[in-house]
């Protein structure tokens, strides 16, 4: 035979070898995903922390008497800032066991003392209670505090990617790169079928969206560091982009907990609300 039919054939016997190597990296990376994702279920209920919400959103300023040319100019929207300091939970609503939602019971508001220390004893109470009204309280009372768009329920991302729930998504690894020193691996997902999606609450809506993003993964233990979302919509003649970013911080027991949590939204391309949780001082939540 001519040799040029060896060296075709060699090669198209090395492409299979690699794309089975891939899959096989691949199903190994998402196999270890959905036991952190067990794991965090089982266990991130047990445990409480201090949440710092420095938040940023662009309103009008309030109206005032303005004389001259500039009484003619219609106001331009201003940053309004808050912080937002509460304790925070991941619990569920008895009536409705399947799902992860986050709790606060907040401390102050820019400075201002709302409930205090005794915050931490006040959700204690609630999360070891039976009344899903109560919680429910604390769902949309912590949304009302909020500037202008509250985004939620965003600490518990990782458990997107369960064993039962990965089949959703499509995956493709992507790369490396860093998340600090860490070297992690970086994976696309696209979410294919489901219900989940991004939960952003506004005045008089809710509004959800289907997910996309990556899992940063971290080599060589596979350990979950980072979990990132991009949505973009049409809103009549604005473009809407909501950004997310969570990053996790393994524990001395085995398991990760966010340690911050990024949210952004841009509308026709600018900043429009910006929202950067803070988290410290992870306790179980049965010890003072």
């Amino acid at each position: 035979m001519r040799p040029g039919f060896f060296i075709l054939a060699a090669v198209l016997c090395l492409k299979p070898a690699g794309l089975a190597a891939e899959d096989a990296r691949l199903n190994q990376t998402l196999a270890a995903v959905a036991q952190e994702a067990a794991t965090f279920w089982h266990s991130a209920p047990d445990y409480m922390a201090r949440e710092v919400l420095s938040q940023k959103a662009l309103t009008l300023p309030k109206r005032r008497l303005r004389a001259g040319a500039g009484a003619l100019e219609p106001p331009r929207p201003e940053f309004t800032h808050r912080e937002i300091v509460s304790y925070y939970a991941l619990s569920t609503f008895r009536k409705s066991s399947e799902a992860l939602h986050e709790f606060r019971e907040v401390v102050s508001v820019d400075g201002r003392t709302v409930m205090g220390e005794i915050a931490a004893d006040k959700l204690r109470a609630v999360l070891k209670g039976q009344d899903d009204k109560t919680k429910k309280t604390l769902f949309t009372e912590f949304e009302k505090t909020s500037l202008a768009v509250a985004a939620t329920d965003f600490g518990q991302l990782l458990l997107l990617f369960t064993k039962a729930n990965q089949a959703k998504y499509g995956f493709q690894l992507r790369g490396e790169a860093l998340v600090g020193a860490d070297r992690a691996m970086i994976l696309d997902f696209t979410q294919k079928a489901g219900g989940e999606a991004l939960r952003v609450a506004e005045p008089g809506r809710e509004v959800r969206e289907p997910l996309t993003g990556q899992i940063w993964i971290r080599e060589p233990d596979l350990v979950p560091l980072r979990i990132t979302l991009t949505t973009a919509r049409r809103d009549r003649s604005r473009t809407i982009r909501d950004e997310a970013r969570v990053d996790y911080e393994p524990k001395a027991d085995g398991m990760v907990l966010p340690v911050s949590i990024v949210y952004r939204r841009f509308v026709n391309g600018d900043l429009s609300v910006e929202g950067i949780y803070q988290y410290s001082d992870w306790k179980p939540v049965n010890n003072k």
